[in-house]
């Protein structure tokens, strides 16, 4: 959270989004996302380090790009 922002995206289903990271290291060892499912008080953590936490099914649709934003691909509700 570390000069994190709050940012708000508005997309349609099946829409591509790209969360941008701002990260000023070279590598994304120092990112982590996380999702918050705030109906039900869990935290799910996303990539760690730059690595892929999670490797289920349903997350299969989210990648890190060159710049360690969060790309996530035909996007749902």
């Amino acid at each position: 959270t570390i000069g994190a922002e709050v940012t708000h995206k508005f997309h349609t289903t099946g829409e591509n989004v790209r969360l941008p990271c701002n990260n000023a290291l070279s590598d994304c060892t120092s990112v982590t996302w996380n999702y918050d499912r705030l109906m039900h008080l869990e935290t799910v953590e996303l990539f760690v380090q730059g690595k892929k936490k999670n490797n289920r099914e349903k997350y299969d649709r989210l990648s890190l790009g060159s710049d360690c934003s969060l790309n996530i691909n035909k996007v749902t509700s």
